[in-house]
C-alpha cells in the first residue's frame, strides 16, 4: 500500500479547519448572496456572474436530499473549493521544484485574506481555483510545449474571469509575461492562450445577458460593466486609497481590527502570540537574508507572469479604494514570484507559517466563530419580535439581507429604513415615521474599531436626530460594544 503523502494529510486538515470554523459574523454581502441562492431570486450578478447561478444549482441539487442552509452551505463549500486550491498549489509548487513546498501551502493556508473567504459565503474563492488551475497549465506547457496546455490555461482563467470579474488581472498579468518571450511562445500559442478565455467568457456574458429580464433594457456593454455604472464597485483616488490600501494589504496576510484589544485585555495571556510571532518573524527574516540564494533561472516566465499580475491586482485594489477582498489572492502570487526569484532556507519558512496560523487562528477566524462582534443577530431577533415597528438602522442594507434571508423576498420593506443627512425626501420621511414612533440604533452605541469607522463618520447622520425626541428603550451588548436602541418621536 503506498503511503500517504504528509502535504495530503495537511490539505485535509487545513479544509476541516475551515470547515469547523465558518464565521458567525456574516457580512452584507454573505446574506444577499444566501438569499439569492435560497429564494431563487437576483441570481444574475454581472460582476461575480457564476457565483450565485452556481450555489443555486449545488442548493437545489443538495436540498432534494436533505434540506439546506443556503448561507451554511455556502461557507462549506467555499471551504472545500479552499482545500482543492491548496492542493493544486501544492501541484504548481512540486511542478516548479520549489524547495519543501509543504511550508509554503501551510504559509498561504494561514494567510488572514485566504482564511477568511474561506470561512465565509463570499465570492473570492472559487475563481482563485480556477486561476491556479490556469496557472497549473500555463507552467506545463512551460515544460512541454504542447499547445493543448496553453489552451488550457486561457480556458482556466476564463473560468475564473466569470466566478469574479477582477480574475481578468490574472489572465492579463500572464498574456503580457507571453509577448516577451516570443520563443517560447509562438503567435498561434498566444491566440490560444487569448481567444480560448475570451471566447467563453464573451459567450457565457451573452448567453446570460439574453435569458436576462433584469438587464434586458441596458446595453450588452452595460450589463456586464454593471457594478461601475451603477457605482456598486467603489472606485476613486483621494486619501483614503493611500491610508485603506497597506492596511488592507497587511491584513491580507495579518488580522488586524478594533476588537482585538478587547480580545488582549480580556485574555492577558493572548499578550503571548504578538510578541513570539515578532521574535520568530525578526530571527526568521534574518536567517532567510543570510541563507537563500539565486536558483538556476527555470521559470523566469512564470516569475514576470505573476509579477505583473501582482502589480495590475494591487494596483486596482489601490484604484478600489484599498479593497481588501481583490487582495486575496497575492499571497499566491506573492509566493510564485519569490520561489522562482530565490530559494529559501525551509526552517524559517515554515516557522512564519507556523506563527502565521497561530496569530489567524487566534485573532482571526476563531473570533469570527465564537464571538459576537456586531450584535447583528441580536439586532434581528429584536425586528422579529417586535415586527410591526418600524426600524431606522445604521446598517439598513445588512439588516434588509438578513431579514429578507430568513423571511423572504422582500421582506423587509416598509420595516426597515435607512437615514440620509443630505437627502430631503428621506428627511420628510423619517419625520413621517417619527410621528408615530420609529426605533433607532443610530444615536448611540459603541462599536468595534474597524474600516467602516475609518471611511465613515456615524457624525454625519447627526444631524437629523437633533429635529427629534429621543429616548433609550433596549440595548444589545456584543463582544467589545454596545447597540443602544432608542425611539424617535417629533418634538
Amino acid at each position: 500500500m503506498p503511503k500517504l503523502k504528509i502535504e495530503y494529510l495537511v490539505i485535509v486538515g487545513l479544509t476541516l479547519l475551515f470547515l469547523w470554523l465558518p464565521s458567525s459574523n456574516s457580512g452584507i454581502d454573505a446574506y444577499a448572496y444566501a438569499s439569492a441562492i435560497k429564494w431563487g431570486h437576483e441570481l444574475i450578478w454581472p460582476h461575480h456572474l457564476l457565483y450565485c447561478l452556481t450555489g443555486r444549482i449545488v442548493f437545489l441539487g443538495l436540498n432534494a436530499i436533505y434540506p439546506q442552509d443556503a448561507l451554511a452551505m455556502m461557507k462549506a463549500l467555499n471551504a472545500i473549493t479552499a482545500g482543492f486550491c491548496l492542493f493544486i498549489l501544492y501541484k504548481i509548487l512540486v511542478e516548479i521544484k520549489a524547495l519543501k513546498p509543504l511550508y509554503y501551502l501551510i504559509f498561504i493556508a494561514s494567510c488572514f485574506g485566504f482564511m477568511r473567504f474561506a470561512t465565509e459565503n463570499e465570492t473570492y474563492i472559487l475563481p482563485i481555483l480556477f486561476d491556479l488551475g490556469g496557472t497549473f497549465f500555463f507552467i506545463k506547457y512551460l515544460k512541454y510545449l504542447k499547445n493543448s496546455y496553453v489552451l488550457a490555461s486561457g480556458l482556466f482563467f476564463g473560468i475564473a474571469v466569470l466566478f469574479h470579474q477582477i480574475h481578468i488581472f490574472w489572465y492579463v498579468g500572464f498574456g503580457i509575461a507571453m509577448l516577451f518571450y516570443k520563443d517560447t511562445f509562438k503567435l498561434k500559442n498566444i491566440l490560444a492562450f487569448i481567444l480560448s478565455g475570451a471566447i467563453l467568457v464573451a459567450a457565457v456574458y451573452l448567453f446570460i445577458y439574453q435569458f436576462s429580464e433584469t438587464f434586458s433594457e441596458e446595453s450588452i456593454l452595460r450589463f456586464v460593466l454593471h457594478d461601475f455604472y451603477t457605482g456598486h464597485a467603489r472606485t476613486s483616488i483621494g486619501l483614503n486609497n493611500f491610508m485603506m490600501t497597506p492596511i488592507s494589504f497587511v491584513r491580507t496576510f495579518i488580522q488586524v481590527h478594533g476588537y482585538m484589544w478587547p480580545l488582549l485585555k480580556s485574555n492577558p495571556v493572548l499578550w503571548l502570540v504578538p510578541i513570539v510571532f515578532l521574535l520568530v518573524l525578526m530571527i526568521s527574516f534574518k536567517t532567510i537574508y543570510k541563507y537563500s540564494f539565486v536558483p538556476e533561472a527555470e521559470f523566469n516566465i512564470l516569475r514576470k507572469a505573476a509579477l505583473w499580475t501582482f502589480l495590475l491586482q494591487f494596483a486596482f485594489a489601490f484604484y478600489s479604494v484599498g479593497n481588501a477582498e481583490f487582495m486575496a489572492m497575492l499571497p499566491f502570487l506573492l509566493v510564485l514570484v519569490l520561489v522562482t526569484w530565490r530559494t529559501f532556507p525551509p526552517k524559517p519558512v515554515f516557522y512564519i507559517s507556523l506563527v502565521l496560523l497561530f496569530w489567524n487562528l487566534v485573532f482571526g477566524i476563531s473570533p469570527l466563530h465564537f464571538l459576537d462582534l456586531s450584535g447583528s443577530k441580536q439586532l434581528l431577533a429584536k425586528l422579529e419580535s417586535q415586527a410591526n415597528e418600524k426600524w431606522l438602522l445604521n446598517e439598513p442594507q445588512k439588516m434588509e439581507n438578513m431579514y429578507d434571508y430568513f423571511h423572504g423576498v422582500d421582506a423587509s420593506k416598509g420595516i426597515i429604513f435607512k437615514p440620509i443627512n443630505k437627502d430631503t425626501i428621506q428627511i420628510n420621511l423619517i419625520r413621517n415615521l417619527a410621528s408615530e414612533g420609529v426605533l433607532t440604533n443610530c444615536i448611540s452605541g459603541k462599536q468595534n474599531f474597524g474600516r467602516q469607522n475609518l471611511i465613515f463618520s456615524s457624525q454625519d447622520l447627526m444631524g437629523i436626530f437633533n429635529e427629534f425626541n429621543h429616548s433609550p428603550v433596549d440595548s444589545l451588548e456584543f463582544f467589545g460594544g454596545k447597540t443602544v436602541i432608542e425611539r424617535l418621536s417629533v418634538k
